[in-house]
């Protein structure tokens, strides 16, 4: 295979985006001029050929047969070829060019393709051409593995899922780092399998390695055994005692099987090891408020906003830079933006405390400005104004806000104690909207007579607990079971119910979030949804809502089936992690006395 003779040229990146924005004319009177002036050799050519025309020129063949570095010319070919959006030639012509230079050469290629040239397409089709030449070269497909790692595009991640593959299939001890990627790959894609082997493995030769017991322990956790979990992790900590990470990893496995207050005292350790450590003040937070400490839960909560690893697109973030925090400073003549911070959920259930804050800073003088997502924007603003859409990122037009607050730091600003919480409702949808809905229902519902039931199975994939709180589709065969009943998805773009299972999926008509969400709810008969924002939100507008529970769940939930957030809603927890049969049987017995006929006085 050829040594490359030089690095890709400003010349040839100045032809290619001469081609890409002006045309082939004005890309070959380009290349002619570099070639004339000496810059380069047969970039016309190339360019010509790239593009899929054929050029004879007396002793043009002779000339270019005698010319070094046929490989990365057909990779000059191949790029042109990609440019004037000849994908399948240029695919081709990468995978001859790999036959004829060395590896480190195309994998620079690729590197200048997608900083220098700014074509990261470009570059997966040269890397991907190189991955399907060269399968057993485990060195090639670790390195590609690792150039694809931080972008983000589909092509990519599917591109470094195989390398990795491949390089671990071939190799694994082609470099330190692959074992730990490969896992976090596997992970990824929810093979807890290969996780639980390869991590099993590798503990076996380092016991001490909390990186792959973390993941063994995730994959046990994620797999309804968070005592398997557990063990695993103190099988570490036995190894490196006195390791806060570690004494934080097992509290969340403690927790996890409901055993709370042998986990409060984790965390405690944790944090006189490590006092600076966000992860067990905000786990061990969360565990006061769902015990009743209200004073030291919210106080503590306040940590999780000294986290470093937030990305620069985080809501936190971005709000940081619209105006500092607000901690406690007069507000007379001031404004301050109370904004969304984590799920809708969240944001549903804080809503209810907002006028309450905002009759303290009228008070003092000082104005509150609520800042919302886009999706509950139209239904939180006809509860509350002044009211922004966080996306439209209008803060100027109130004179440029003074201070900023997190929406789940007023309950901390509030002193909010449990007796303050009342469950009845405080939301309500829009009348027409009701109407409207309620009109949408009757016509489309395969059965107008039945009972309409709205139906959350699934959350979002992103959520750290959503394996646990999330049940498979076929687990609610006793629901489907129920006769009389119509079921409506509540959230858009999941999993289509069978066809079997009566049901009315009407999400594809939200136009408006929530807004339209709310009407949809109100028009129905109840809501049965896993811990999910359906939930606040309908309890929120105090529709009859019952709930299916993990077995830990949310901390507003409690330790047992009563709450106090919300009058209107009823628990169902599992007895134990995973076990979702009889949380189900119970709701579906409840669906059918709902729905049973009256019984004559």
């Amino acid at each position: 295979m050829e040594k490359p003779a030089s690095p890709p040229s400003d010349a040839l990146a100045s032809v290619v985006k001469s081609l890409q924005s002006e045309g082939i004319s004005s890309a070959q009177r380009l290349a002619a001029a570099f070639d004339q002036a000496g810059h380069t050799a047969f970039l016309e050519a190339d360019l010509l050929s790239g593009v899929g025309i054929t050029v004879v020129a007396t002793g043009e063949a002779s000339r270019e047969a005698g010319c070094g570095n046929a490989g990365e010319r057909l990779i000059r070919r191949a790029i042109f070829s990609f440019a004037n959006g000849r994908h399948g030639a240029s695919f081709d012509l990468f995978a001859r060019a790999i036959q004829a230079v060395a590896p480190e050469v195309a994998l620079g290629w690729a590197q200048w393709l997608a900083t220098e040239l700014q074509s990261r397409a470009a570059a997966i089709a040269l890397l991907n051409a190189l991955a399907t030449g060269l399968p057993n070269d485990a060195r090639t497909q670790w390195q590609i593995a690792c150039i694809v790692a931080e972008w983000p595009d589909e092509f990519s991640r599917k591109l470094r899922q195989t390398t990795l593959s491949r390089a671990w299939q071939v190799n694994p001890a082609v470099d330190p780092a692959l074992p730990v990627q490969f896992v976090l790959d596997r992970r990824f894609a929810g093979d807890w399998d290969t996780v639980e082997k390869v991590c099993a493995a590798q503990l076996a030769i380092d016991p001490g390695h909390t990186e792959f017991a973390w993941q063994l322990a995730c994959a046990q956790w994620r797999r309804y055994d968070p005592v398997a979990a557990e063990k695993t992790m103190r099988r570490v900590d036995a190894v490196l005692p006195r390791n806060s990470a570690v004494l934080t990893a097992i509290a969340q496995f403690v927790a996890e099987q409901a055993r709370y207050g042998a986990a409060q005292r984790l965390y405690q350790r944790a944090l006189e090891l490590d006092p600076s450590s966000v992860t067990p003040a905000v786990d061990l937070a969360e565990l006061e408020l769902r015990e009743g400490d209200w004073r030291r839960g919210w106080a503590r909560y306040e940590a999780r906003l000294r986290r470093t690893d937030r990305a620069d697109r985080s809501v936190v973030v971005v709000m940081a830079r619209v105006a500092p925090l607000w901690t406690g400073q007069p507000l007379a003549g001031r404004t301050l933006l109370i904004y969304s911070e984590q799920g809708n959920g969240d944001d549903i259930q804080m809503m209810r405390f907002i006028p309450a804050l905002a009759a303290r800073v009228s008070k003092e003088g000082g104005q509150l400005v609520l800042v919302c997502r886009r999706g509950l924007y139209p239904l939180f603003a006809r509860h509350y104004q002044p009211c922004i859409e966080l996306e439209s990122g209008a803060f100027a037009q109130y004179g440029g806000p003074d201070y900023c607050l997190p929406i789940m730091s007023v309950p901390f600003v509030l002193r909010l104690t449990p007796d303050q919480v009342r469950g009845a409702p405080y939301l309500k949808a829009d009348a027409a909207g009701i109407a409207a809905w309620r009109s949408h229902v009757r016509e489309r519902t395969p059965r107008p007579e039945a009972r309409q039931i709205g139906l959350v199975w699934r959350g979002s994939p992103t959520h750290r607990r959503d394996a646990q709180r999330s049940i498979p589709l076929e687990q609610l065969a006793p629901l489907f079971a129920v006769p009389g009943i119509v079921f409506h998805p509540l959230t858009p773009g999941g999993v289509a119910l069978p066809e079997n299972v009566p049901h009315c999926d009407l999400t594809g008509d939200y136009r408006r979030g929530f807004e339209d969400v709310a009407s949809h709810v109100s028009a129905l008969d109840a809501v049965v949804t896993i811990d999910s924002a359906p939930l606040h939100l309908g309890g929120a507008l105090g529709a009859p809502v019952y709930a299916m529970l993990d077995h830990v769940s949310h901390w507003a939930w409690g330790t047992a089936e009563t709450q106090r957030w919300y009058e209107s809603v009823t628990l169902f927890r599992q007895p134990r992690p995973g076990d979702w049969e009889p949380v189900v049987k119970r709701v579906a017995a409840v669906l059918a006395r709902l729905n049973a006929p009256a019984v004559p006085l």
